[in-house]
């Protein structure tokens, strides 16, 4: 009986095992999908976000720190989208995963409402939980950022 108990026990964490796997590899292809539209302009990875993410926007600069997902889009996503002329467009060169954890390298670009075009190479490391990114850290040239944040907006 004991064996017997044991041997359900494995069986039991074998599928278990066998779920997680397929759910973090689900998450993969989650974000891929996310980036695929992104690029065609049909969905964006954002759609992927928990409504409790914390998006970390790492380096030495003004944009740089830790940002609550409301935070996020008002002190960062629009004001950066208010000096957009078009659309930013990525080009997804790797997605990497780790365990819960997966990283897209890309880079974007677009036309600012000053003429200038914005380019910039980004990685982004998303914790995945449940399916959705419960956690940010984001890696880019943020000096090119900081330049579009100080593109001053016309009043309407």
């Amino acid at each position: 009986m004991k064996t017997l108990s044991y041997l359900m026990l494995c069986g039991c964490m074998f599928v278990t095992d066998d779920l997680v796997i397929a759910e973090t590899l689900d998450d993969k292809q989650r974000i891929e999908n996310a980036f695929s539209g992104w690029a065609q302009g049909t969905a964006s990875p954002f759609e992927l976000l928990a409504d409790t993410t914390q998006w970390t926007v790492m380096g030495p600069s003004p944009s740089a720190g830790t940002y609550s997902l409301a935070i996020l889009q008002q002190a960062i996503i629009k004001p950066f989208n208010q000096r957009l002329a078009t659309p930013l467009t990525p080009l997804w060169h790797e997605v990497y995963q780790a365990g819960d954890e997966i990283i897209i390298l890309f880079e974007a670009e677009a036309m600012l409402i000053n003429g200038e075009r914005y380019q910039n190479s980004y990685a982004w490391f998303f914790t995945m939980q449940h399916g959705k990114v419960s956690r940010v850290r984001a890696v880019l040239d943020l000096h090119a950022f900081d330049r579009v944040m100080a593109i001053e907006l016309e009043d309407k």
